[in-house]
C-alpha cells in the first residue's frame, strides 16, 4: 500500500495530522525550554534536567497507558490528553504574559505535556497501525516517522524564532492553538479497535502479560534493546545541542534552532526514502544500520567547531535516526498479535522512557567536561553497546 492510498483515507489523516501537531509542539518546546534554561542558570546540568521532565512520563506510565489502552477507547484517551495539553500550554503562556512564570513552573509544564507523548505508541501510532492494516503498516510507520522527522526540522526553528521575537510566551501560545487543533480534529474521527477490549485481567496483571509475551521473543527482546540503547547514548546528546550552539559556535536562539533542525531535515529525507522503498524482509537492518550510523554521526560531531560543518553532521544524524524511528514500530506491530498491541507498544515506550536516564547522564558529565566531550563519551558507549547487542541478539541482524 502506498502512502497517497493511505493519505486518502480521511481517519488516517486525522491520526497522522494530529501526530504533526503534537510533533511540532514537542521539538519546538524542547528548544525553548532549553534555551530558557541556559539564559536563566547558565548550567547544562539545568538543560539537561528540562529534558528529562520533557521525557519523564515516558519512563513512568508508558507501559501502564499501554495496558490501558487495551481496556478503554483509545480516541477517548487522546482527546483527555490533548485538552490537558491545550490548558497547560494555556496556562504557561498566560503566565509568561504576565511576567509571572518561574523555571519551575515550566519544568513542571514540560512533565505534563510528557504524558501526551507517552500516548504516542500505545494509543495514536496503534490506531495508524489498525486503520492501514498489515499490509500498509511499514508504509504508514514510514509515513509518520516522517511527518514526526519534519516536526523535527520545523519545530526547532519555529521554536527559535518565536522566542526570539515574541519570547517564551509566543512558544506556549502557538502550543495552545496545536493542541486546540488536534482536539478537534480527533474528536471528528471514527475509530474501532480491531482487538477486543482486554478487561478480564486488572491493570498490573495486563501489565504483567505483557511484560511476559515480550520477553518470550528474542527477536522482540533484541530490538527493544536497541531502542534503550539509543535512549540512554543515542538521543541525549540533543540536550547538549543549545549549549554547544551558545558556547563553541557562538549562536543565538534561532541559530541553534536552525542547527536542531537539520536533524529533523535528515531525518524527513531518511524517511520519504523509507516509506517509498521499504520492504517488511529489510526492517530489522534499516533498523540496526541506522541507529549505527546515527551514532557515529554523532561522534564526528563533537569534534566540529564550525556551524556549516555541524549542520552537515546533524543532517547525517538525522538520516540514521530516520531508520531507527520508523522501524521500531513498524517492527513490534507486526511481531505482536492484535490482542497484545497494546501492551507491546507500552512495553516499548518504557524502554524509549530510559532516555531521562540518558539526559541525567550527559549533563553530569557536562558538568564535569565541555559539553563536547560529554557527547563523544556518551556516543562511544552507545557504539560499544550497539556492538555487543547486536553480537548477543542475531535476530536483530536478519
Amino acid at each position: 500500500m502506498s502512502p497517497l492510498t493511505l493519505l486518502r483515507d480521511g481517519q488516517f489523516l486525522r491520526i497522522w495530522v494530529t501526530g504533526g501537531f503534537i510533533g511540532t509542539m514537542r521539538w519546538l518546546e524542547i528548544l525553548v525550554i532549553a534555551v530558557y534554561a541556559l539564559e536563566v542558570t547558565g548550567s547544562p546540568l539545568m538543560v539537561a534536567v528540562m529534558m528529562l521532565a520533557r521525557s519523564l512520563p515516558m519512563f513512568l506510565f508508558g507501559s501502564i497507558t499501554g495496558a490501558i489502552a487495551e481496556r478503554f477507547n483509545r480516541r477517548h484517551m487522546m482527546i483527555i490528553a490533548l485538552i490537558g495539553a491545550c490548558a497547560v500550554s494555556a496556562a504557561l503562556a498566560v503566565l509568561s504574559l504576565l511576567g509571572l512564570i518561574e523555571i519551575w513552573h515550566v519544568v513542571l509544564g514540560a512533565f505534563l505535556s510528557g504524558i501526551v507523548w507517552t500516548q504516542e505508541f500505545p494509543v495514536r501510532r496503534t490506531m495508524l497501525g489498525e486503520i492501514a492494516g498489515t499490509s500498509g503498516v511499514g508504509a504508514a510507520m514510514s509515513l509518520d516517522s516522517a511527518t514526526t522527522n519534519g516536526t523535527r526540522m520545523l519545530g526547532p526553528a519555529l521554536g527559535g524564532l518565536l522566542y526570539e521575537s515574541i519570547g517564551l510566551s509566543g512558544a506556549y501560545l502557538l502550543g495552545t492553538a496545536l493542541y486546540a487543533l488536534s482536539v478537534l480534529l480527533v474528536l471528528s474521527l471514527k475509530y474501532a479497535s480491531s482487538a477486543a477490549p482486554a478487561r478480564e485481567d486488572g491493570l498490573f496483571s495486563s501489565i504483567a502479560v505483557g511484560l511476559a509475551y515480550v520477553r518470550g521473543n528474542r527477536a522482540m527482546v533484541g530490538m527493544l534493546m536497541v531502542t534503550v540503547i539509543m535512549n540512554l547514548w543515542g538521543f541525549p546528546f540533543v540536550a547538549m545541542v543549545p549549549v554547544i550552539g551558545r558556547d563553541v559556535l557562538g549562536l543565538s536562539a534561532f541559530p541553534i534552532g536552525v542547527l536542531m533542525s537539520a536533524e529533523g531535515a535528515g531525518a524527513f529525507v531518511g524517511a520519504l526514502i523509507i516509506a517509498a522503498l521499504v520492504r517488511p524482509a529489510g526492517f530489522n537492518r534499516i533498523y540496526l544500520y541506522g541507529s549505527t550510523l546515527m551514532i557515529l554521526a554523532v561522534i564526528l560531531f563533537s569534534f566540529s567547531s564550525w556551524f556549516t560543518v555541524s549542520l552537515a553532521l546533524l543532517f547525517i544524524v538525522g538520516l540514521g535516526a530516520a531508520g531507527f524511528s520508523a522501524m521500531q514500530t513498524a517492527i513490534m506491530f507486526t511481531l505482536a498479535p492484535p490482542e497484545m498491541r497494546g501492551r507491546v507498544m507500552g512495553v516499548l515506550s518504557v524502554c524509549i522512557g530510559a532516555s531521562p536516564l540518558g539526559m541525567l547522564h550527559i549533563g553530569l558529565l557536562a558538568l564535569w567536561m565541555s559539553a563536547q566531550n560529554a557527547v563523544l563519551l556518551v556516543a562511544i558507549e552507545g557504539v560499544v553497546a550497539l556492538a555487543v547487542t547486536a553480537y548477543y541478539w542475531q535476530e536483530i541482524r536478519r
